[in-house]
């Protein structure tokens, strides 16, 4: 995809105007609405036998900022490709601010891309590196470099207008590639795992960075990743995907607190995964004869099999008389395990007579140098007790 995107970048759109007869829908059934950026109607790639995406109904907003993630082959990457002209879709059509793309042109499309590997003319400075879509446009010498100052100015590399991209470190040459992508204000932005080339306080310092920029120019924004922080972190919405299907699409609180199903539950952050049998309304009764109080059973029969969700970082160490606190989930274990990862530490905690919980807490020397076998009590509410659906 990065040689074709790269070899048209920056060439002028052919102005397709748009078809009135259209209309779309989103996974939910809804026609399409003005401020609908992107929208895939019944969309689907296969190559012969092979299913790179499933038949997809996916909305994305105007303005907004929405995340692909997902493991490998997922099928992230052939939405950002559909989107971009790299691949043509199998069945359904594409849909770009209420104009039918499904046929044309990367070039024609007017979208900007910022690619893993930065993608640099090498033989050119930033300055031309950046100017190079819009000399492609035709725009007269003064708006070029005012238009280049500026967007140097977003990504903090005024000053470095002379130097060649091999003088530059990988963070530095990134600011490049997002610089020339926003010089031409495209109405759309696609980013292809931006930072997964960088080391971990390069890419926080950057995910900070492309926040600010994509508030600032208030543009639409597809950012395909398979870092879940990275994802939770930067998006408005997130498309959570699994073997070529949609998994869950909502904004990050809604994925993390809110999983529709294990996959969900288990790809998004830490989880602990409780089976059990529901035995009441509001209880789910696991192995070991542990009562479990759960947010809700709503459309769980008495009797049904389920696994409930509960966040590591929602179970509490106890300590003294706080053992006998009411209204919560309280066990006891031996510690197996603790991992010390800077602001918090990881307790791996093996319940008596039951399957193991990892707690996470804030980190204190006296939790961190706990031995394995050393006896502790935990607590969690109700409500962070998340039966999920089947």
């Amino acid at each position: 995809m990065a040689h074709v995107l790269l070899e048209n970048e920056g060439l002028p759109s052919a102005g397709v105007e748009p078809r009135s007869d259209i209309s779309t829908r989103a996974a939910s059934g809804a026609t399409n609405v003005k401020g609908n950026m992107i929208v895939f109607e019944g969309v689907g790639k296969t190559y012969g036998s092979s299913v790179a995406l499933q038949t997809t109904d996916l909305v994305v907003r105007e303005g907004e900022f929405l995340s692909l993630l997902g493991p490998s082959g997922s099928g992230k990457s052939t939405i950002l490709n559909i989107v971009a002209g790299a691949i043509a879709p199998t069945s359904g059509r594409i849909l770009l601010n209420g104009t039918d793309v499904s046929t044309v042109p990367p070039r024609e499309r007017g979208l900007g891309m910022v690619f893993q590997n930065y993608a640099l003319l090498p033989h050119l400075n930033v300055f031309d590196n950046v100017a190079f879509p819009l000399r492609i446009r035709g725009l007269g010498k003064d708006e070029i470099a005012q238009r280049v100052r500026n967007a140097l100015e977003r990504v903090g590399l005024v000053g470095y207008e002379q130097r060649k991209p091999r003088e530059m470190s990988g963070g530095q040459q990134q600011r490049v590639g997002i610089a020339r992508c926003i010089v031409y204000s495209p109405s759309v932005i696609l980013m292809d795992e931006p930072l997964g080339a960088l080391d971990k306080k390069l890419r926080d310092q950057l995910q900070g960075e492309i926040k600010r920029l994509h508030k600032d120019l208030g543009t639409t924004l597809v950012y395909v990743t398979h870092d879940q922080e990275e994802a939770l972190n930067l998006s408005d919405r997130v498309c959570l995907m699994n073997a070529g299907r949609i998994a869950q699409i909502g904004t990050p609180d809604e994925l993390y607190f809110e999983p529709v199903n294990e996959f969900v539950a288990d790809f998004v952050g830490e989880s602990n995964l409780i089976e059990g049998t529901v035995t009441a309304n509001g209880t789910v009764a696991t192995a070991d004869g542990f009562a479990l109080a759960v947010r809700s059973t709503e459309g769980h029969a008495t009797g049904s099999r389920v696994k409930v969700l509960v966040r590591p970082e929602k179970i509490a160490v106890l300590e003294g008389d706080s053992a006998t606190t009411a209204g919560q989930n309280v066990c006891t274990g031996t510690i197996a395990q603790t991992s010390f990862v800077g602001g918090m530490t990881r307790i791996e905690l093996q319940r008596q007579g039951g399957a193991p919980l990892l707690v996470k807490t804030i980190s204190s020397r006296a939790t961190e140098r706990l031995p394995a076998g050393h006896p502790m009590t935990v607590a969690w509410s109700a409500s962070d007790s998340v039966v999920l659906k089947n």
